[in-house]
């Protein structure tokens, strides 16, 4: 759980560049390189290196402004809506030649470190012999070395959040070769990744289900869901902490691993994944792909990889020939393949595929964020489900077996108009567990369908401070489409500013 700051923080919590070039390029056509890109943390321009299709491009930019939107589920990205204004201004008042002021260093400056306390301003003069001393160089005359210089009583916000007494930042300004420097730009790099790292206010957001969907957010509630039918079996799920597989797999499947595209929709197969715990013991991470049925009989794999995210460190490869897994539903007939691994606290990257006849007929990727369920409050990722099931002595060995319930997932993530969508979430160590409290937003595309504001989130223990909260939504009244919900967590203890937040996409049909 994560403090979301406000958007004037927010925007001063941006210096340089990361890694590589530290200023701005008027040439490079790269979305990296841009003006909106000034904010991006080393990880992420070393995650953006690593996409080549277009898709997952698309969702990488969707995921960058997700993550440091201080409201949302909210129709604005208010954080958004400043950088850009900031470029606007920028490009009215540095530009140089043909160089938008947007890509010029004062311009650079300008947006990620916002307007300073005072400006001055050291004129060499001309010197046709020679050169003039300067900070860092020389000076070859008419250049003017500009100091931005941020204190605490004018500019206290961007100081705050380095640490700082003070700030100066030194540029000069050369007219006869039509360009501007920034002076430093070690220390400048070393600043901007600090501050760029204290911008991603919101992690929990940046997540994606579908390629060049905008976000969504979440919506109406009602009580929590009675057991309903029984769900059908699933193929045996050990108890118990399982040591990580190390199969061996194809050069091939690597190679189409590797190339899994980060969304959840890809043609007709949809991918899902959640981790969940049990009444006791760490956190399982289960992996899915839906994919349509197999025609004449033909045998299908599902394989996968799992890397550290900080190192690319390999910790788990998986080679599974058992067939579809009967722990799902889903809205038309499918063929659902899981793996559950029970990975350590950490942050990781994976990826899966369906292969038939050693080819990859379906692949997606993820990353996936294991809670250290000893300490501190955490929520899982949000299951979306048609209906729950009384655990019974038939369905007791499903991976989504929770509490006295079986959780059967929507496995295509796809409901009908007549149906009626059920949310879950697991909470662990609440605080006070009759404090927690829910709100939800529905959203599709860029417009808001339903927002309720936050209300009990009804906890129900299934095990030694673990809980489980469940709530529906009726979709009678809801048009077919792609929708998100959105669902942000209060442990009722914290400042109301701090939440866990939660998406999922679905569609209705």
């Amino acid at each position: 759980m994560r403090p979301i700051a406000v958007v004037a923080l927010a925007l001063a919590l941006l210096a340089s560049r990361a890694l590589g070039a530290a200023w701005p390029s008027a040439a490079s056509t790269d979305w990296a390189d841009s003006p909106d890109a000034y904010f991006l943390t080393s990880d992420e321009i070393e995650e953006w290196k690593g996409l080549a299709a277009e898709a997952g491009r698309k969702a990488f930019i969707e995921r960058y402004w997700l993550k440091r939107d201080p409201s949302p589920g909210t129709p604005q990205n208010e954080f958004r809506e400043l950088v850009q204004a900031r470029i606007k201004t920028a490009d009215e008042r540095f530009g140089i030649e043909k160089t938008p002021g947007s890509r010029t260093s004062r311009g650079f400056v300008f947006i990620v470190f916002g307007s300073p306390a005072r400006v001055r301003d050291d004129h060499a003069p001309p010197s046709p012999g020679g050169t003039v001393g300067a900070p860092g160089g020389a000076l070859e005359g008419n250049e003017t070395i500009t100091h931005w210089i941020y204190d605490r009583e004018r500019t206290p916000r961007v100081l705050e959040a380095l640490d700082r007494p003070t700030l100066e930042v030194q540029i000069i300004v050369e007219p006869f070769r039509h360009s501007d420097s920034i002076q430093s730009p070690g220390l400048v790099k070393e600043l901007r990744e600090k501050l760029a790292r204290q911008t991603v206010v919101n992690p929990d957001a940046a997540v994606p289900r579908a390629a060049g969907e905008a976000a969504s957010a979440a919506a109406a509630s009602g009580p929590p869901p009675a057991p309903a039918a029984p769900a059908p079996a699933a193929a045996p799920v050990p108890a118990g902490p399982q040591p990580l597989p190390r199969d061996v797999l194809d050069a091939a499947v690597r190679a189409s691993l590797a190339q899994a595209p980060d969304v959840a929709r890809s043609g007709e197969a949809v991918f899902g994944d959640a981790v969940l715990w049990r009444d006791t013991g760490g956190a399982r991470s289960l992996l899915w792909l839906s994919v349509p049925p197999a025609s004449g009989g033909a045998k299908r794999s599902f394989q996968g990889v799992v890397r550290k995210e900080n190192g690319g460190e390999e910790v788990a490869a998986f080679a599974e020939s058992s067939g579809p897994s009967d722990a799902f539903s889903s809205a038309a007939p499918r063929e659902v393949y899981v793996r559950a691994l029970d990975l350590p606290p950490g942050s990781y990257e994976a990826a899966v595929a369906v292969t038939e006849g050693g080819r990859a007929i379906a692949s997606a990727g993820t990353k996936i964020t294991v809670p250290d369920l000893s300490t501190g409050f955490s929520v899982s990722p949000l299951l979306l489900t048609h209906a729950a099931a009384a655990l019974a002595p038939e369905n007791e060995a499903s991976p989504f077996a929770i509490g006295q319930g079986v959780l059967p997932p929507r496995a295509d993530a796809t409901f009908a108009t007549s149906e009626s969508l059920w949310f879950y979430a697991e909470t662990a160590n609440p605080p006070d567990p009759a404090k927690v409290t829910l709100e939800l937003r529905l959203r599709q595309g860029a417009a808001a369908v339903r927002t309720q504001a936050a209300f009990p989130a009804q906890l129900t223990p299934v095990g030694p401070n673990r809980y489980i909260a469940g709530f529906v939504i009726p979709l009678a009244k809801i048009p077919p489409g792609d929708y998100r919900l959105y669902v942000l967590v209060r442990d009722g203890v914290s400042p109301p500013d701090q939440y866990t937040l939660r998406s999922a996409d679905f569609r209705v049909k």
